[in-house]
């Protein structure tokens, strides 16, 4: 496989002729996670009229509708033929959203809505283009879903280099391009006022789905001396797991003494404002990170597994750390190593995670490359 470099397939001399109508998708029933994160940065720098459709269930539509963003349309994207029935029903609302708000490009998200957009191509009587920006680490696997693949997009966008490569079959095509997600450096950004801890303060902004690896760490520090595991606070961000699953998962003891989790914050800014560590140790689905992206860009080393596309976001040593996924020994050493650290060594870390973020992370040339992807596409005669 030739690997597409970062946005040399879409060359850079493509730009906006005009206005543009750019609808997205998101076939989340509930949260989207990055998928969300991922469409209301698209949104926010839009110089296009924008539509947005999601299931009305969706984070994505509540959250949109509560901030008085326009053009949110319910739409679900049925994935089963159990659903035949409101497949039809809701392809037929598409096609009137393409002819009724005459959309140039639909942007999906997900295998869900890219299929049925799909077969929106094959039936509506307006043309437009479609791109597909692939989010996770899966295979395309199966003749049928590696031809629509190919050929149902116009243009195939990757977050992260390990993505392209775990697609699962050898391609080439100037379709494809990878563009990593950006972050907004100016909301996620250092405190002005550093608190003091005489702790080290590790945080997690990526959620508390199993995939995640919150638990990897909890399990490590219960395997430091109890003087060194007295040196670390955690706090966990995201949707409270239920007694049950905290016990199964930290097998009998999640450290209540040391772990907080907050339940899940729609603003998490504040709470890394009072830390000095990140982390989102993965082991599945992950890609990029917008969590640990955000959590840099504020000034954190990240200690990441080696999972999907986490390690593209740490220099070693320097901003952050990486750990083999699932490894509690070896993220145990890691914390020890961690422990000795001066506050001048921990301070210098900070400072090199926000630069990188300043440097690579920010979201300017995300929307800049999406938009090239948009252009080339609407010049294309495919």
């Amino acid at each position: 496989m030739v690997l597409a470099p970062s946005h040399q397939a879409i060359s850079p001399t493509h730009r906006m002729r005009k206005m543009m109508n750019i609808l997205y998708t998101n076939f989340h029933v509930a949260g989207g996670g990055g998928h969300d994160v991922y469409i209301r940065t698209l949104l926010k720098q839009s110089t296009h009229r924008t539509y947005v459709a999601c299931p009305k269930s969706s984070y994505l539509y509540q959250s949109l509708m509560r901030d008085n963003v326009a053009n949110v349309l319910a739409l679900d994207f049925p994935g089963k033929l159990s659903q035949s029935v409101h497949l039809v029903t809701q392809l037929r609302r598409l096609l009137s959203i393409i002819e009724a708000h005459q959309i140039d490009i639909i942007h999906t998200n997900g295998s869900a809505d890219n299929r049925l957009v799909s077969y929106a191509r094959l039936l509506s009587r307006r043309p437009f283009k479609h791109v597909f920006t692939k989010h996770n680490g899966f295979p395309v696997r199966g003749s049928i879903s590696q031809w629509r693949f190919l050929k149902a997009n116009h243009a195939i966008i990757f977050v992260s280099q390990s993505i392209y490569q775990s697609i699962g079959f050898s391609v080439q095509s100037d379709k494809i391009v990878v563009i990593r997600n950006g972050v907004d450096t100016d909301y996620w950004r250092p405190p002005v006022t550093v608190i003091p801890s005489a702790q080290i303060r590790l945080v997690s902004i990526a959620g508390t789905s199993g995939y995640k690896g919150w638990h990897y760490l909890i399990n490590a520090l219960k395997l430091l001396p109890a003087s060194v595991r007295s040196r670390f606070t955690v706090t966990i961000v995201g949707t409270l797991p239920d007694r049950a699953t905290r016990l199964e998962r930290c097998r009998g003891d999640w450290l209540a003494e040391q772990v907080t989790f907050t339940g899940f914050l729609a603003e998490p800014y504040s709470v890394l404002q009072a830390a000095d560590i990140g982390f989102v140790l993965s082991d599945a689905v992950e890609t990029i990170s917008f969590a640990c992206r955000e959590m840099m860009s504020v000034g954190l080393p990240v200690i990441v597994s080696d999972f999907g596309g986490l390690p593209e976001n740490i220099t070693l040593g320097i901003d952050g750390w990486v750990t083999p996924v699932g490894d509690e020994t070896a993220l145990a050493a890691l914390l020890h190593q961690i422990s000795a650290l001066s506050p001048t060594q921990l301070t210098q870390m900070k400072q090199q995670a926000r630069c990188k973020a300043e440097r690579e992370f920010g979201i300017e040339s995300m929307i800049e490359q999406t938009h090239q992807v948009y252009a080339w596409v609407m010049s294309s005669t495919d």
